[in-house]
């Protein structure tokens, strides 16, 4: 009898251990399970971060990590899906429609993708500084550039600007004598050609195109005491069919200005060459923006002291 009783307290922790066993095992493939959901439900944002310089590319790289960065307990894990190539003419219009990104970075306001479906981030990425524009003239020039006092005088000569770039309305509506033609690619050439008398690029893309394109830009130069500005910032645009990346965006945008990382950032990209291209002694004729969008009409940039 005895021998029966011990049998059956051993059948009776056996089974109790097995179970045990088994339980945890349950509960280690759930663990298992739920971590891989989470590795799945990283969120891949598609940007197309194409037709700018390298410096500027960095830099809306970076203020874009940091947003996604900031949001990471509100929205979750992500990784981005970077396009790089460069769009010439319209085709920036179709990068939602036809080539299925998620957003990009353009001027607040650009006319091409005036019809087409969108939500903007009416919050400036770079402070403005692409409105302060540097002229790009032949060597040969130089004199006759050195000699201009008043935007009058500079609104006799010819701006080269490409096809469907947004300043040729800014241009226009302040009196300036435009030639709008061609592609940033063929721009030089035109230049040199004496299609126009001028050009001007964003302070922080200029340097970046006389090392990125020397053969081009060779018996051209950079007019060291004019500046022209107008009111110019760059924004967040975002697929229609992704409110909840605009919401996150939009967040995260809030949070880089309220605690200055936005700020840091844009230092860190800026300072050093607002400094070297003497930005704040320059004569500057301000110029007015017909494009920006109401809500930020009353954008202005300024270069920090």
């Amino acid at each position: 009898m005895m021998f029966r009783k011990t049998n059956f307290t051993l059948f009776l922790l056996s089974f109790i251990l097995i179970t045990a066993c088994s339980e945890s095992q349950r509960n280690q493939k759930s663990i298992s399970q739920n971590q891989t959901s989470e590795v799945n439900d990283t969120t891949v944002i598609d940007v197309w971060n194409g037709s700018r310089t390298s410096a500027r590319r960095a830099h809306e790289r970076e203020v874009l990590v940091a947003v996604l960065e900031s949001t990471e307990d509100e929205y979750g894990l992500w990784k981005l899906k970077e396009h790089t190539e460069d769009y010439h003419g319209d085709r920036e219009s179709h990068a939602f429609e036809e080539y299925d990104h998620d957003l990009f970075v353009t001027v607040a306001g650009n006319k091409k993708l005036e019809n087409e479906e969108k939500i903007v981030i009416p919050e400036a990425i770079m402070q403005g500084i692409l409105g302060y524009r540097i002229l790009i003239i032949r060597e040969a020039d130089s004199a006759k550039f050195a000699n201009i006092k008043s935007e009058e005088e500079l609104q006799q000569l010819r701006v080269g600007i490409p096809d469907t770039w947004p300043d040729a309305s800014a241009f226009r509506q302040s009196g300036y004598n435009v030639v709008e033609r061609g592609t940033y690619d063929d721009m030089f050439e035109r230049l040199h050609n004496n299609e126009f008398d001028f050009t001007a690029l964003g302070a922080n893309e200029i340097e970046g195109v006389f090392a990125d394109r020397a053969d081009e830009v060779r018996g051209l130069i950079m007019v060291d005491h004019l500046l022209i500005y107008y009111p110019f910032p760059l924004a967040f645009y975002v697929n229609p069919d992704k409110p909840v990346l605009a919401e996150r965006i939009q967040i995260g945008m809030d949070k880089l200005d309220e605690n200055g990382v936005l700020e840091e950032i844009f230092l860190k990209y800026n300072e050093e060459l607002i400094d070297r291209l003497n930005l704040r002694e320059r004569t500057v004729f301000k110029i007015k923006n017909p494009i920006l969008p109401e809500v930020m009409n009353d954008f202005e940039s300024s270069i920090p002291e």
